[in-house]
């Protein structure tokens, strides 16, 4: 890893840089798919919400803001629009009644299931030409800079 002295701007390319290239390859699948579930009436963001619903069912809104990359106000706002579509509800939690839980509705669970498969189908495209053991070294490795960057933000 170069250090501040070793970095070099007439070297930098912002055009091969993996920040840049990850946001380039994420906004174009995202606002391309984003474009497909307005016919579900659907956000991105509420997708996201509803895929991580259909995996594991009634989380906390902590536990779902973080496995969404939604921030939790964001994520509040989005769950009351999500409840007056019938699609969530929240539900105090049965051991702690001060925590929050998201929970699908079964409007919500038949409009996850009818969309993943268009979820499936976006990444199969974004992925094809990609050989699968390539695959899983990729997501393996956005794993792990996901938590590399992660100790920036840490005291």
């Amino acid at each position: 890893m170069k250090t501040d002295s070793e970095f070099k701007l007439d070297e930098y390319a912002l055009e091969k840089a993996v920040p840049y290239l990850l946001n380039r390859a994420g906004v174009r699948i995202g606002e391309t798919f984003s474009k497909e579930l307005v016919k579900f009436n659907l956000t991105l963001p509420m997708y996201r919400v509803l895929a991580s619903l259909l995996r594991i069912d009634a989380q906390r809104m902590t536990h779902l803001a973080e496995y969404t990359s939604i921030d939790i106000s964001t994520l509040s706002r989005l769950i009351a629009a999500m409840e007056r579509k019938k699609l969530v509800r929240r539900q105090p939690g049965e051991t702690d009644r001060r925590s929050v839980h998201v929970v699908l509705e079964e409007a919500g669970r038949d409009l996850g299931m009818r969309v993943a498969p268009l979820a499936d189908l976006y990444e199969r495209v974004a992925l094809s030409n990609i050989s699968a053991d390539e695959i899983a070294t990729l997501k393996r490795l956005l794993v792990q800079i996901y938590d590399n960057i992660g100790s920036l933000g840490r005291p």
